[in-house]
C-alpha cells in the first residue's frame, strides 16, 4: 500500500518568507558549520508530524481536519534560538512573541482530534518556532553572534489565516513540501 509522508503546519506568511530569504546571504557568511537552511518554500510553523501515512487515510485525516475550529491570528516575531542548547546546536530557530499560545492551541487541538483516529499524541511540550536551518556538520562558530545576527532582521506583524495538511517528498536536493488540503482560508 503507497503511504504518503505527511505534516500539518501554518504557512508562515509570504512578507516574512521575502525578508527571510533576502537576509539569509548575511547569515550565512563567516559560518565554518555546514547547515542547511529551509528554502523559503518550505518555511513553516509546525503543528504536528505524522510521519508515513496510508495513502487510504488521507480523507480520513482530512475529514477530522476540518472539524477543528480556527481563527486567524497574528504573530509578531521574538527571539531567535537553537536546539537542543546553544552550545551544541542541531537547529536553528526563529521564536513568536505574539501568536505562540495561538498556534499551540492549534496544534494541541489538532493533536486530540487526530488522537481520535488512533494517531499518537505529542509527547514534547509545544515551543512555537520557525526552523531556519539545520545543522549538517558542526565545526567552531560563535553561535550567539548568528543569533544576534537573526535577532536583527525585522519582520513586520502578520497574520496567519490559515493550516495545511502537506505532503513531504524526500529528495536527495532537500524536500518538497505540496499541499493537500487547507483549511481556514
Amino acid at each position: 500500500m503507497e503511504k504518503i509522508r505527511t505534516f500539518i503546519a501554518h504557512p508562515v506568511p509570504q512578507q516574512w518568507k521575502e525578508i527571510l530569504s533576502a537576509a539569509s546571504a548575511p547569515l550565512k557568511l563567516g559560518l565554518a558549520s555546514r547547515v542547511a537552511w529551509v528554502k523559503p518554500e518550505n518555511m513553516h510553523f509546525t503543528l504536528k508530524f505524522l510521519g508515513d501515512v496510508p495513502a487510504d487515510r488521507i480523507q480520513e485525516i482530512h475529514t477530522a481536519l476540518q472539524k477543528i475550529p480556527f481563527a486567524p491570528f497574528e504573530i509578531t516575531a521574538g527571539r531567535s534560538g537553537f536546539f537542543p542548547e546553544q552550545a551544541k546546536p542541531r537547529i536553528i530557530w526563529l521564536g513568536l512573541s505574539r501568536g505562540a499560545d495561538e498556534l499551540c492551541r492549534n496544534g494541541a487541538a489538532i493533536d486530540l482530534k487526530l488522537a481520535e483516529l488512533n494517531f499518537e499524541k505529542n509527547q514534547k511540550p509545544c515551543h512555537a518556532h520557525l526552523t531556519l536551518g539545520r545543522i549538517k556538520k558542526q565545526a567552531k562558530d560563535d553561535w550567539s553572534a548568528l543569533a544576534e545576527r537573526i535577532n536583527q532582521i525585522k519582520l513586520p506583524p502578520a497574520k496567519v489565516t490559515s493550516f495545511t495538511l502537506y505532503q513531504s517528498t524526500l529528495t536527495p536536493i532537500g524536500p518538497i513540501y505540496s499541499a493537500i488540503y487547507k483549511y481556514g482560508e
